[in-house]
């Protein structure tokens, strides 16, 4: 699951011990995701030690944030949302983008039941690149990360960077090219970026 990746990315990165529980897809859930995510029964749920469920993998990396920071355990070079209350506002505006209009575009590319769909798809996927690529400029500050740092990546990086296995999937699956140097030149950078990132 990409949405248990960036879970688990936004928990590494803030140094979170976590034990990884895992859940069978089968066509059956199982009483204990149901009971922690009866909303929508859908992985990752952040289980705390209290007994209580954190769900949805942005609303997850928020929490640890402000845990983090509430607790002064929080670093300007491992923060993973800025400190500007613009800013972060962006960066969650942003997450709910990828979520709402660019991972449906992406995933629609191979569950397209026709070509012509497949080629909206595409169309839809790309344009939501190109909308990112100037995301990406205006939040990074010329740096390395959505984040505006060089270090780390932070909550956005994750949001985009937990569907870079699928993206490169879909583009070696169906013969295409969506993040590359000519298209989306500051994304293919951030990718290569984000990929050789030790998290």
């Amino acid at each position: 699951s990409p949405f248990t990746a960036r879970a688990r990315l936004g928990l590494d990165l803030r140094g979170v011990a976590y034990e990884l529980l895992d859940e069978p897809l089968g066509p059956k859930k199982s009483d204990r995701l149901l009971a922690a995510n009866p909303v929508y029964g859908k992985i990752p749920v952040l289980l705390l030690p209290d007994g209580r469920a954190i769900c949805e993998s942005a609303v997850i990396i928020q929490c640890i944030e402000d845990v983090a920071r509430g607790s002064g355990g929080a670093e300007a070079s491992s923060l993973l949302l800025p400190d500007d209350p613009y800013e972060r506002a962006m960066h969650r505006f942003w997450t709910a983008f990828i979520d709402d209009k660019f991972w449906p575009a992406l995933d629609a590319v191979s569950l397209a039941p026709t070509p012509g769909a497949r080629a909206q798809a595409v169309e839809d996927t790309r344009a939501a690149l190109s909308l990112l690529e100037v995301a990406f400029k205006d939040r990074s500050n010329g740096r390395a990360f959505f984040s505006g740092g060089d270090a780390a990546p932070g909550l956005l990086d994750l949001a985009l960077g937990c569907f870079r296995p699928a993206l490169r999937a879909c583009e070696r699956l169906h013969g295409l090219s969506l993040i590359d140097a000519s298209a989306t030149p500051l994304l293919d950078g951030w990718s290569q970026r984000f990929a050789a990132h030790p998290a």
